[in-house]
């Protein structure tokens, strides 16, 4: 029998192979040759960076919501809330932020940034539209 040294791989030879025999089906281990295999570390770690790049692009697309990065946002925001360019009340203000919130929230999930940066003028249609709808 034969056995590869785990420390430094020299190939053993041992006579004791041919007293040495299964308890099932009492044949002997002479004349085999046996190596400890390494673990595929290489295939283990693969399938770790890509299961977690798949959760992360799953992530991105289906469980977060879609937004606007968040200078954009604000500059809508701002832009219509402050579209009147008139001195608010604090219920007044509050009222118009609802639904100028509203009115994004709804546009985003219709158009998102890429469209949004190609056909500026169905995004704007489209939040004004969502602005009467939110009243």
């Amino acid at each position: 029998m034969n056995i590869e040294c785990p420390s430094c791989a020299t190939e053993n030879k041992i006579s004791y192979g041919e007293n040495i025999i299964c308890s099932k089906c009492e044949s002997t281990f002479a004349g085999h040759t046996y190596k400890k295999f390494k673990k595929p570390l290489l295939s283990a770690t693969t399938a770790i960076v890509i299961g977690a790049y798949g959760t992360y692009k799953i992530d991105k697309h289906f469980i977060e919501d879609p937004r606007y990065p968040i200078n954009i946002e604000y500059e809508l925001m701002d832009s219509c809330i402050n579209s009147s360019r008139a001195l608010l009340n604090s219920i007044q203000r509050s009222e118009k932020t609802r639904v100028c919130s509203c009115a994004l929230a709804n546009t985003m999930e219709d158009i998102d940034i890429n469209e949004m940066a190609k056909n500026e003028t169905a995004f704007l249609s489209r939040f004004r539209r969502g602005i009467t709808e939110c009243y």
